[in-house]
């Protein structure tokens, strides 16, 4: 893939926005279920403990990877070649046991700033 530019902010400095194409979003919503919740005999007591549960956060981060991946294929089919004011957000239900990642940002075509 060609380079390609992300970022949360609006503005890319040292590039000027030529034309906003358009929104682009990607979303992902997984189930946690013990084998995803457990990675090794520390994860087991994690939980009431309060620490960090590794597997969970591993695969929150492997499925936020995949989204951006998604998202930026989106944008590039658009032709953009940046995605400017990403959002990321991470929601779980706990009725049905579920986590959400959500992604999305503004498709831009950029061209290099010309240095004074």
């Amino acid at each position: 893939m060609r380079d390609f530019l992300i970022t949360t902010t609006h503005q890319l400095e040292g590039y000027i926005i030529t034309e906003y194409l358009d929104i682009v979003f990607e979303e992902s919503i997984f189930g946690i279920s013990i084998s995803t919740g457990i990675k090794g005999i520390s994860d087991m007591f994690a939980g009431w403990t309060g620490e960090r549960l590794h597997a969970i956060s591993d695969r929150i981060e492997e499925v936020k990877n995949e989204i951006k991946e998604a998202l930026i294929n989106k944008a590039v089919r658009l032709g953009a070649d940046a995605v400017i004011g990403v959002d990321v957000e991470t929601t779980r239900n706990l009725n049905d046991g579920t986590i959400g990642v959500s992604m999305s940002g503004t498709a831009v075509r950029v061209v290099k700033a010309i240095a004074k």
